[in-house]
């Protein structure tokens, strides 16, 4: 397998999300960093986005995530920049402008890929629901897609079918890749390695299924259905009054069918969810919603935001298994990695806030969720059709790396022996009590009437203290803790 190498900054302003770093060019290459995780062309900026007269904030065309055009002198381009498209790698609504074109790409080792298939962005920006519009500055790598070649006017390539078939001593065992992006925040460096996978970021069972076909626009796209999104603590004791509840998926719209359809998208930085599930998953926080950007503002101020954001406390999401309707997956994301950070020119001081976005349709999960995701794909012999692998990924204590071959014909991946608790000993603090020393409560929930600027107590949670209440001991521990959380909200 080959490792791709990750830049030594992070990026925002929504972040911090980690990039990979490769050089496009000969000669005076150009270093930049991308987001791993495309499909087909490379996306690659250009200073010219700066020059956007749209823009309501500042742009800054020296920054090292934008490309000049102008000083790639062996670039040979296919299509010139045409006119304003939808491009749907950014973090709110956006229009780009691009042309296609080939170069070379370094990838690191002394690793060079000729005739790499790459779309400049002349031109991209974002519209926020409050009217700011924002630059798009950082591009997406591509991973490959489900073909060997890519056939544009002239034939191009990707860097994992490159390295699959023709890499020489790095050649790699298969057209495939094994991704977890780790978190900036925590200090977790990503991992992303062609033809493979470290096994020591990957914990607990694999969910296999088939990737989008050719022709599915674009094809090769992590499709997958989801049943349910929850809340739980993994251990010690619970900031809300009850340790599991479930159901958040549909709770506040009962006349939605599930499972619903999901695309994971490591080219985007949201949990992009019906609003009704993020109305129901916020009514459990301590958040405000800011119509201006379309996200919830964490209210760093009430006690309970420290609870939920620095212990073991995690948001999961529940998928259909190998695409048999009698098995689930699920993967659990700790509100340590969705505490994250909006900058400028979002935001005039830094904000933490959680990356719930509601829309209407196209529903999938970005950036925030694969902190705590492993991905990878396997495009066969490039024929069209293909897997992809879904799994719990390790937290910043992994154990050390452990570098494993994708084959040709693996339909399933192997995890390290690791628990996933363990993996974030020492990196969350567990409130006190639990399952040690009180009995486990669990909702399965019905609709809420807390507000998304409520504090974490929907009407569910407080029904949630009486459901453990059946022995004098508990009922007292009960009491204690509503007298302590009743004064704490006064």
């Amino acid at each position: 397998p080959f490792e791709l190498s990750w830049s030594d900054e992070s990026y925002g302003p929504d972040g911090p999300w980690q990039a990979v770093t490769v050089s496009i060019g000969v000669g005076a290459a150009q270093s930049v960093p991308l987001y791993p995780g495309g499909r087909w062309s490379t996306y690659i900026m250009s200073t010219d986005i700066c020059d956007n007269e749209n823009l309501t904030v500042s742009c800054d065309s020296d920054s090292s995530s934008l490309i000049d055009m102008s000083k790639l002198s062996k670039a040979t381009n296919i299509t010139e920049p045409g006119s304003w498209d939808e491009y749907g790698y950014a973090s709110a609504p956006s229009l780009y402008r691009w042309g296609a074109f080939y170069d070379t790409m370094n990838i690191g080792y002394g690793t060079t890929v000729p005739n790499a298939s790459m779309v400049a962005l002349y031109g991209a920006y974002q519209t926020f629901p409050g009217g700011l519009v924002a630059p798009v500055t950082v591009g997406i790598l591509s991973m490959g897609a489900p073909a060997l070649l890519h056939e544009w006017d002239v034939t191009m390539t990707f860097i994992s079918s490159y390295m699959y078939s023709a890499g020489g001593a790095r050649k790699t065992p298969s057209y495939s890749y094994g991704m977890h992006i780790g978190s900036a925040a925590l200090g977790l460096k990503g991992s992303v390695f062609l033809g493979g996978y470290d096994k020591s970021r990957l914990v607990g069972e694999v969910s296999t299924q088939s990737f989008t076909p050719t022709g599915a626009n674009p094809g090769g796209n992590l499709v997958i259905e989801m049943t349910d999104i929850g809340l739980g603590v993994a251990t010690g004791g619970s900031p809300w009054a009850y340790d599991q509840k479930d159901g958040l998926l549909s709770q506040s719209n009962s006349s939605m069918d599930l499972p619903i359809t999901v695309e994971v998208s490591p080219q985007t930085p949201y949990l992009y969810l019906p609003k009704s599930a993020c109305d129901a998953i916020t009514a459990e926080l301590p958040v405000t919603f800011n119509s201006s950007l379309g996200l919830y503002f964490w209210d760093t101020k009430d006690e309970i935001y420290t609870n939920i954001t620095s212990s073991a406390a995690y948001l999961s999401f529940t998928f259909v298994k190998d695409m048999a309707e009698n098995g689930n997956t699920t993967i659990k994301v700790p509100f340590a990695l969705l505490n994250l950070t909006l900058e400028a020119p979002l935001v005039q001081e830094p904000t933490l806030y959680f990356p719930c976005y509601p829309v209407n349709s196209s529903y999938s999960l970005g950036r925030a969720f694969l902190q705590a995701a492993f991905v990878g794909e396997s495009f066969g012999n490039g024929n069209g059709n293909g897997i992809w692998y879904l799994g719990q990924a390790a937290g910043p204590g992994a154990s050390e790396k452990e570098v494993t071959d994708i084959g040709l014909a693996d339909n399933k991946l192997s995890a390290s022996t690791s628990k996933w608790e363990d993996t974030w000993n020492g990196y969350w603090n567990p409130l006190p009590g639990g399952a040690d020393s009180t009995s486990t409560n669990s909702s399965n929930s019905k609709t809420s009437d807390t507000a998304a600027a409520d504090s974490g107590l929907s009407t569910g949670a407080k029904a949630g203290i009486g459901l453990g209440c059946g022995a004098a001991g508990v009922i007292l521990i009960g009491a204690v803790a509503w007298f302590l959380i009743i004064r704490r909200r006064r």
